[in-house]
């Protein structure tokens, strides 16, 4: 509906703001899943690395013709290290863990305005103001989303199927 003047009414607001927390609410927690699956690839891989790299360094000790092996078991000790140097830089488990608070404080927020809705016809101005201000305060906490996050955000909540 529309109020005199052709703005939106309180409850076209709410409506509209709870299809926009619906979609930070499943961008945050697709988010928090990536990073943790993030966070596990690399800390797999710096481990596999660091073995192959030592059982290689073991293994071209005792046969001292093998400069091949030297040369791989090097690049796979620098790729090692890189790795281990970008897991703490890129700091995955505080990012999924970020963005799994965030994603349960929209949750709480999407369900107050839900229930704002249910009691529509004792909706006022201030439920807006207050809906208002709390997404403001998510939002300054809630760490930035990567626009792919979002795009498959929308894509769930339009029913598209996941990309393979």
């Amino acid at each position: 509906m529309v109020a005199d003047g052709g703005a939106p009414d309180r409850v076209e607001i709410l409506e509209r703001w709870s299809r926009g927390l619906q979609m930070v609410h499943v961008a945050h927690n697709i988010a928090s899943e990536r990073f943790d699956h993030w966070n596990r690839v690399s800390g797999i891989t710096t481990a596999m690395l660091s073995a192959v790299v030592g059982t290689t360094l073991f293994a071209s000790l005792s046969t001292s013709g093998l400069t091949g092996v030297r040369v791989v078991a090097g690049a796979a000790s620098l790729l090692a290290a890189a790795l281990s140097a970008g897991q703490l830089v890129w700091n995955y488990p505080e990012l999924a863990s970020r963005h799994r608070a965030a994603a349960v404080r929209y949750a709480t927020l999407r369900r107050q305005v839900e229930l704002r809705l249910a009691n529509r016809d004792q909706m006022t101005d201030a439920d807006v103001d207050v809906t208002s201000s709390e997404w403001e305060q998510i939002e300054q906490s809630a760490p930035q989303l990567p626009i792919g996050v979002r795009r498959r955000a929308r894509r769930e909540l339009a029913g598209v199927p996941p990309r393979a």
